[in-house]
């Protein structure tokens, strides 16, 4: 009986210890990171070392205190400790592609990419560490992955709870006047340090906990939507040929959705799989289900590549759309090996897992590519507007002039000279204005604002020369467009540069009376394509000044916008309307009576 109070004791001895350890370690972490943002922006720390310590602290501290409990602390702080060293030297020789390199903070890509390395490579260290003979193997890097996440998730609730409770206790004792807490908790290094140290002693009751912690009922759950997304996706890709691909690239917005969609199904795919077949959905319909929606992901992965080479073929290469198409291009991979695992059947459950540890490892592959010159997003961008320019594929106005001039790093400006020694060479001086332009402009809004007032007359011209006029015969000339805003004249022009499914312009100028107040030639209605292929409408007149205002126009029977398709245009270019009157005049074109509003 002495002999078990005693190993009890001992097991609580070693409980105790391992979480006084944990907040330690924690509250070391925080105090550092506390440190390094004191020390943000000071100009005696180059920006190049400060890049170097924070990714090393954090990094460190991220993935040693994720590693301790499931091996030694000792252990995992020499595992740590590896991966920190080898990530600080990788996000160094990133932070060489720009002006300063603490300017990687700004770069949504790059903080997203190195949040894929971290989040990757922790779970192979763990078991690395644990056992190297099963470092491939997919349900050890299950069980580590999910109580990695576990832990950290439920850490995280419990340092929220913890300044939750602080909060109200210090509001609570402020009402008798007592502010000892809020005096306590006012430095900065004290939050930090007291919040890293609970996220420790967090992860450390976790690990003491995580026999009770079970991935099971929520993947049991998440398993049940894998026949709803199977239908929804099914019958988009039934519906793509009826619609047609036109509509569905419409917007770059088409692609993230597309893909969004195919990151949910192999994502359900996975978890119907779960860690091994004794796991896996039994269910014949799940079963059946599961191997259907894994038959259909190469289908919008494809669509979703597709999307972004449109985009591409459209603009060019930038950073946000590499990115766009290595997401798209890894799905499209997942999709194939997917699909290639359930036609070749029996087994294949398994060796979809096992192909999910080597996308994983691909994936590791890529992101540490893509901190180094070989993937230097940057230079590929910058090479690529120099190239349409040259070619003559794009224009002064399509060029990404402010990106290459201020967020595409040393690349950029390079690109940029290269573009101004083109355009001295070719005599451009539109766009060395626009360089000027944009190397003496402080903010982007300004630079823009400034193109858009240099550049009406021209989009003035450009629009009056590209819009349809009707009633046939009719013209109009620029004083119906003069001083409008430039975003409602670039959005004029941008839909006239649309084309509707006959290849004529995508806007038409109606002129007529629509308000008795105001003659006939001195009003009208303006419909044109959005970026949805959506037919917008907008209702231009002069007042009694000369002056130009809009009014929006409205649906008669619904006293709300209009829902117009494109094919709207066509039709009044084909004069297919009428006007009637609904107290104002109204423009009837299928079926909807459309009026300025009052």
């Amino acid at each position: 009986m002495e002999s078990g109070n005693s190993q009890d004791m001992s097991e609580q001895q070693q409980a105790v210890r391992h979480r006084l350890i944990m907040a330690g370690l924690g509250g070391i972490a925080g105090l550092a990171l506390w440190a390094l943002g004191e020390r943000w922006g000071d100009p005696a720390v180059p920006p190049a070392a400060f890049l170097a310590l924070f990714a090393f602290v954090a990094s460190y501290a991220l993935v040693a205190l994720a590693l301790c409990g499931p091996i030694t602390v000792a252990r995992a702080l020499a595992g740590g400790l590896a991966f920190a060293a080898t990530f600080t030297v990788l996000i160094s020789v990133a932070g060489l592609r720009y002006k300063a390199a603490t300017d990687l903070f700004n770069d949504a890509a790059m903080l997203s990419v190195s949040a894929v390395l971290v989040l990757f490579c922790t779970p192979f260290i763990l078991v690395w560490l644990q056992d190297r003979t099963s470092v491939l193997r997919y349900d050890r890097l299950f069980d580590a992955a999910w109580m990695l996440t576990a832990r950290y998730a439920m850490a995280w609730v419990f340092v929220a709870a913890f300044w939750l409770v602080a909060f109200l206790s210090d509001a609570l004792l402020d009402l008798v006047d007592i502010t000892v807490i809020n005096t306590l908790l006012r430095p900065g290094w004290v939050r930090f340090g007291l919040s890293g140290a609970v996220l420790g002693l967090g992860l450390a009751v976790m690990q003491d906990l995580r026999h009770t912690l079970s991935p099971y009922p929520l993947l049991r759950l998440l398993r049940l939507l894998v026949p709803l997304v199977l239908v929804v996706i099914a019958v988009f890709l039934v519906a793509v040929p009826l619609r047609g691909l036109r509509g569905l690239f419409g917007e770059f917005s088409a692609g993230g959705t597309l893909m969004g969609a195919a990151a949910v199904a192999v994502s359900l795919i996975s978890m119907a799989l779960d860690r091994d077949d004794a796991m896996a959905v039994r269910t014949r319909g799940l079963q059946l289900a599961t191997r259907c929606l894994a038959l259909l992901v190469p289908a919008l992965a494809v669509l979703a590549v597709w999307a972004v080479v449109l985009r591409v073929r459209q603009y060019g290469w930038t950073p946000d759309r590499i990115l766009a198409m290595t997401v798209a291009s890894f799905l499209l991979v997942y999709g194939l090996g997917y699909a290639g695992a359930v036609l070749t059947g029996r087994g294949w459950m398994a060796r979809v897992r096992q192909f999910n540890v080597w996308v994983a490892l691909l994936a590791i592959s890529v992101a540490v590519t893509w901190m180094t010159p070989l993937l230097d997003v940057y230079r590929i961008s910058a090479a690529s507007q120099l190239d349409r320019y040259e070619s003559g594929h794009t224009g002064p106005a399509q060029l990404a002039l402010w990106p290459l001039a201020h967020e595409w790093g040393r690349a950029g400006e390079a690109g940029l000279a290269a573009l101004e020694t083109a355009a001295e060479n070719s005599d451009d001086a539109l766009l060395l204005q626009r360089i000027a332009d944009v190397r003496s402009a402080t903010n982007r809004y300004q630079f823009e604002e400034e193109l858009q007032i240099r550049d009406l007359p021209e989009r003035m011209s450009a629009l009056l020369n590209l819009m349809p006029v009707r009633p046939i015969g009719e013209t109009v000339g620029p004083e119906m467009l003069r001083n409008l805003p430039a975003y409602l004249l670039n959005a004029w022009l941008d839909g006239c540069r649309r084309t509707t499914a006959d290849g004529r312009p995508g806007c038409v100028l109606v002129k007529g009376a629509f308000m008795p107040s105001v003659a006939a030639d001195e009003q009208a209605m303006i419909l044109y394509l959005d970026d949805r292929s959506e037919t917008r409408i907008s209702h231009v007149f002069l007042q009694p000044g000369r002056s130009v205002s809009t009014r929006d126009v409205l649906d008669t029977a619904t006293r709300g916008w209009p829902k117009l398709p494109s094919a709207t245009i066509s039709e009044v270019q084909d004069g297919r309307y009428s006007l009637q009157p609904s107290g104002v005049n109204a423009l009837a074109v299928g079926g909807q009576l459309l009026a300025p509003a009052q």
